[in-house]
């Protein structure tokens, strides 16, 4: 116990304890709802509700990486030379980029997503309704997004965390609520919008105690709202865009495509079985979340020293650590599956989502090293080099899950997820090669 209390005096691993806990908590939630909805909905109403949920991710994901990640990173490198009116300055340019993306996004969403999911998916045209509503999220959870993305800045760990698990609680009885009032997955939808709303009032709350709690001069709402006419896009829009398109290339391999590939060439069933086979899975993997969001600003206060040694070593340590804590939590839930799947889901659903986890393991496991590889490109300035990698992996991965999916429209999806997963080693190689070419050698 007394070697315990001693690494949580460390404040990389007090934080990502803090973020760990969170995360496993937000895990659990939507392991809640994918338990859930079957009995309200049935396979194909839980699957209608993720290609809703698929179609809206599309448009916004973007928005929700890049925009943010890029201001986290200039709000931690600004904190780090205590120049704080820039740390407002940027929470400012968040407040202004994202509403006026949010505002591109509902629009396009009302425009084209009904008739991608009609015209292209050939699915129920509600589906495309739900997803059009959906997009409604952004503007949603705009105030919750400026107040975390201020307090990861200064790495204020702890109220994150309560802001998220309290949305996830609000999210998960919304949902069940909605579905079971409606029969349907659009009331399944209405209470995640409703869910994103509640999480924007508790963010205010939270950031108005932890300015009154904290000796960190984080700016108070007002200074941040002054400051939006005048801030200017083009600030970080460039740096947002770039990092965006990695995550967005990324996401879009494992939840997007998978999703509308299996609607395509298979069944709406089977993308309900998926998508619980990754809620499952996924529990270990958001381990990985409390050391991604915790190595964001400490990277960056790092590379406002330009102390490359230190940052090879944060980032190699980063990647083992979260690699084999999320491959051991990998080793002790797969056991448990049949357990999970026997006591919780209908039976039709056991045997396909079984046989979805074990395919999926290998890709997850080699993922589970990759949570450092997104802030070593945007601190390093080498965010093309990912852009370039990630374009290959995706068109990639992918044909394979195109080609799976249409020799095996069950399977076939998970077989090519599980080797476009498999890719994410390429950035750890590249990384290593970086840091050998550019590191001092008396260093």
């Amino acid at each position: 116990m007394r070697r315990l209390a001693e690494l949580l005096k460390h404040k990389f691993l007090r934080d990502t304890a803090a973020l760990q806990a969170g995360s496993l908590f937000n895990a659990l939630g939507h392991l809640s709802t994918a338990v859930i909805l079957p009995h309200l909905l049935g396979a194909r109403g839980q699957g209608e509700f993720y290609v809703a949920m698929a179609l809206y991710t599309a448009l916004a994901l973007i928005l929700n990486q890049g925009v943010v990640a890029a201001t986290v990173s200039q709000v931690a490198a600004a904190a780090s030379r205590e120049r704080w009116p820039k740390v407002t300055s940027w929470l400012a340019y968040l407040v202004k980029a994202y509403c006026l993306l949010g505002l591109a996004i509902a629009g396009l969403g009302y425009l084209t997503l009904p008739l991608i999911a009609e015209k292209v998916l050939a699915s129920n045209p509600h589906i495309g309704i739900w997803a059009a509503l959906l997009c409604l999220t952004p503007i949603l959870e705009l105030p919750k997004v400026v107040a975390v993305a201020g307090l990861q800045g200064l790495r204020r760990m702890l109220p994150i965390a309560r802001i998220e698990n309290g949305q996830e609680a609000i999210r998960v009885f919304l949902v069940i609520l909605g579905a079971l009032v409606t029969g349907d997955a659009g009331g399944a939808v209405a209470g995640s919008l409703a869910a994103s709303a509640a999480g924007s009032l508790i963010a205010l709350d939270l950031y108005r105690r932890e300015r009154r709690r904290t000796d960190l001069p984080l700016p108070g709402l007002g200074p941040i709202l002054r400051e939006v006419p005048g801030v200017p896009l083009r600030s970080g829009m460039q740096l947002g865009f770039k990092l965006g398109l990695v995550r967005v290339l990324n996401v879009y391999g494992r939840e997007v495509l998978p999703t509308l590939f299996l609607e395509r060439f298979g069944t709406t069933e089977w993308v309900a079985y998926l998508r619980i086979a990754q809620r499952i899975i996924n529990i270990p993997l958001m381990l990985g979340q409390g050391i991604s969001r915790t190595v964001l600003p400490m990277f960056s206060e790092i590379a406002g020293q330009k102390d490359l040694r230190r940052m090879r070593r944060a980032y190699f340590r980063a990647s083992l650590f979260s690699g084999i804590i999320i491959s051991a939590a990998l080793a002790l839930i797969l056991p448990l599956v049949p357990w999970i799947l026997d006591s919780f889901f209908p039976r039709d659903y056991h045997a396909p989502i079984w046989s979805i986890c074990l395919i999926l393991i290998p890709g997850f496991v080699a993922m589970s090293f990759s949570v450092a590889n997104d802030t070593f490109y945007l601190v390093t300035n080498t965010l093309k080099v990912a852009i370039v990698i990630c374009i290959i992996s995706t068109l990639v991965g992918s044909a394979m899950i195109g080609v799976c999916a249409w020799l095996n429209p069950t399977t076939g999806v998970a077989w090519g997820l599980s080797f476009a997963m498999s890719w994410s080693t390429i950035h750890l190689v590249y990384a290593a090669l970086w840091f050998r070419r550019n590191t001092p050698r008396n260093s």
